[in-house]
């Protein structure tokens, strides 16, 4: 198994883009580009990345993208956000294949949410290490979605943008950026599923809140419209928040993974 992972800006730029085979009633290809970026002189919290799933592994579990943002002062919060996303693009892999997908990442989730929770028990002093998390598989012609937090995941359908997961964070506008649901903020893990079929000409679009927020929705849509390949819609999408946020002294990370599903 291996993966590709958009890490810290200092280690070096996101990966090309990575192609698939999905299997199914009309086989359809996977393309898929990832970006992640920080404002200068900050530690990027967030974490992208895509599985690199053998053939066999493609076939029984389908394919994995996860996406998560890292809150903690003292930079845990980029550790638990790598944690969070390798959890996902190694541990699922080595679940049942007869388990539904919602069943294998419930399990990979709560054993991360336990090891996360036990870390912030024993550093009271400390910030508590806490991430939002969302995943999307392809398998067949069906994805699969599990969430927690506020990063986001949309599908572009027929010209049309929708979110299908739903933020969980606070209703006030100082505390728009603290999660109600969080993995390590609780011994208890609430996570959401969806799931749904999918087909040719869908895209999917992963995004932290240094992204959707930042830009709107009428921007994701118009990117994701405008540019052909996958990578190029993360990099864009990336180029542009930071952009933006130069000129309004944001301090947000930005991370993308785009989906293409073609022929």
């Amino acid at each position: 198994m291996m993966t590709r992972e958009s890490e810290r800006e200092s280690v070096g730029p996101a990966p090309g883009s990575v192609e698939f085979a999905l299997a199914g009633a009309d086989p359809v290809r996977a393309r898929v580009g990832i970006a992640s970026r920080s404002v200068p002189g900050k530690w990027n919290e967030d974490r992208v990345g895509v599985a690199c799933p053998a053939a066999d592994e493609l076939a029984s579990h389908g394919l994995a993208i996860a996406i998560a943002d890292g809150v903690g002062g003292d930079g845990s919060g980029g550790q638990a956000a790598a944690l969070a996303v390798n959890a996902v693009l190694r541990d699922y892999y080595a679940t049942a294949a007869s388990w539904t997908p919602a069943k294998a990442l419930d399990r990979v989730l709560r054993s991360c949410n336990d090891w996360l929770w036990a870390q912030n028990a024993r550093r009271r002093d400390a910030d508590g290490a806490l991430t939002t998390l969302s995943v999307l598989i392809l398998r067949s012609d069906h994805y699969y979605l599990a969430h927690v937090g506020d990063t986001r995941v949309y599908v572009r359908r027929d010209d049309a943008l929708k979110q299908l997961t739903t933020d969980h964070c606070w209703p006030r506008h100082d505390l728009r950026h603290v999660p109600k649901r969080a993995l390590g903020l609780d011994t208890h893990l609430v996570v959401d599923f969806a799931d749904g079929p999918c087909r040719s000409g869908d895209r999917f679009l992963l995004a932290t809140d240094g992204v959707w927020e930042v830009l709107g929705d009428d921007a994701l849509a118009r990117v994701l419209l405008e540019c052909g390949e996958p990578q190029g819609v993360a990099d864009v999408l990336v180029s542009q928040s930071l952009d933006r946020q130069s000129r309004y002294m944001g301090r947000n990370d930005a991370s993308v993974a785009c989906v293409a599903l073609g022929p």
